[in-house]
């Protein structure tokens, strides 16, 4: 039999798990989406259930030395006296404000529903909910924890027992040794948000300074001695010293899902000019953070074709990430090398497109579009620590990167031009909030 360590993902877009060896081999995975776009936690945990039990059925011959858990945040589950689920608030559900305001979405919650929120008497994550159906109780890692004690809690509302993700949070119990097929007692670790478990994974503030995890959403930044100053940005504390400092945007996998809906996947001609776009079809995080932000298509021309517009999607998430490195480099100095994890990797018109307008070399890891994050944390928990080697390169065309510069300065003109009236293109757009 083979050690392995299982690491459960459950992201925004679905559920993925991977058993890793201690020397980083990747025994078994699986992959599953959503059965619906705004799943319950009780769908969450029956995903994450069959993504394990999908893995373990590619390999039978290893022995799980660990486990851990790490789920997309911070996405609030009140719960009653009795531990029930009360009430549960999306991370990208309707509110005022920030979408990652947990003190606004929380008001806005018990505006709309004062009874609910009444019976309210502690507070957990999606990764602390998901840990508590394999060990039997509540618990939150102390990353999250900081994050919720920001939000002014009524004192009735009580976080769970907190502890660093690394420490285990107990055995796996019966009934969970049972839905997954797994021995009982297996370690099972505090877990983290998904992106803290893919930053270890790139071994962001050891081995390298600068991150992105590119998925459905985008996740980038350096590793600072003092948290960042520009308001733009956000610094957050994460597995190691110092401070991730940087933003996250809802626009990168996302997007590029909806330009394939919208437009039929294939060659087709280009017309020689690409569209500017501000890519915040679901609101936008940094650097606006405003939940009211619509999506924007510029420069459309008679001649313009389904491939530019392809190409506009594609230059919409470079130029987004361009503008929080940019942002970052004023304060901080030249990023001249980036660690790239996240399924967005596989995509390599955008990963080249991402090098030019960043300027900037980037080193995408093995395993990159894996999530295998968790099952590294799930390791280092146990006391194992697994380095992932980088595999591949993309470096910045110069000619390229210069044409960025000059529609990174467009792209920033237009979205300011346009932010004071994101609300209202919202409210006139919306054809159900218009009174007939």
């Amino acid at each position: 039999m083979t050690t392995g360590f299982l690491g459960i993902d459950i992201g925004l877009s679905g559920a993925r798990s991977a058993v890793l060896s201690p020397t980083g081999k990747v025994l078994a995975s699986a992959r599953l989406p959503h059965a619906s776009a705004d799943p319950t936690p009780e769908a969450l945990v029956e995903a994450m259930d069959r993504a394990v039990r999908l893995a373990l059925r590619q390999n039978r011959k290893v022995t799980i030395a660990g486990i851990a858990v790490c789920g997309f945040g911070p996405a609030p589950i009140l719960l009653d006296q009795s531990r029930r689920i009360i009430g549960y608030l999306p991370l990208f559900s309707p509110a005022n404000g920030e979408e990652d305001d947990l003190e606004g979405r929380l008001r806005e919650y018990r505006r709309k529903a004062p009874a609910r929120f009444s019976k309210a008497r502690f507070i957990c994550d999606v990764t602390g909910y998901l840990v508590s159906r394999l060990v039997g109780h509540t618990v939150m890692d102390r990353l999250t924890a900081a994050d919720f004690r920001k939000a002014s809690l009524p004192k009735r509302i009580r976080l769970p027992v907190e502890a660093s993700s690394l420490d285990h949070a107990g055995p796996l119990d019966a009934a969970a040794a049972r839905r997954l097929g797994l021995p009982q007692g297996i370690p099972v670790a505090y877990g983290a948000y998904d992106s803290a478990a893919d930053l270890a994974a790139l071994g962001f503030g050891e081995t390298t300074r600068a991150a992105i995890v590119l998925g459905s959403t985008l996740v980038m930044g350096i590793l600072t001695a003092q948290p960042v100053r520009d308001r733009s940005l956000r610094a957050v504390p994460h597995l190691g010293e110092g401070w991730f400092s940087g933003g996250w945007t809802n626009c990168a996998g996302s997007s590029l899902l909806l330009a394939d809906q919208w437009m039929k996947p294939g060659p087709s001609a280009r017309s020689g000019s690409t569209p500017l776009l501000l890519p915040y079809f679901a609101g936008e995080r940094a650097p606006i953070w405003s939940s009211q932000a619509t999506g924007v298509i510029a420069g459309l021309t008679p001649h313009t074709t389904p491939e530019d517009l392809r190409s506009a999607f594609v230059q919409g998430v470079a130029l987004s990430a361009a503008d929080i490195a940019e942002r970052l480099e004023k304060e901080f100095g030249r990023i001249p090398r980036w660690t790239v994890a996240g399924g967005g990797t596989r995509n390599t018109s955008l990963m080249v497109e991402l090098s030019d307008a960043l300027g900037a070399r980037l080193d995408v890891i093995a395993g990159a579009d894996a999530s295998l994050g968790p099952a590294i944390l799930a390791a280092r928990s146990c006391g194992v620590t697994i380095r992932l080697p980088v595999e591949r390169h993309y470096r910045p065309r110069p000619r390229q990167h210069g044409v960025y510069t000059k529609k990174l300065q467009a792209y920033r003109r237009l979205g300011a031009l346009l932010a004071p009236m994101m609300g209202e293109i919202r409210r006139v757009t919306d054809e159900r909030r218009i009174p007939s």
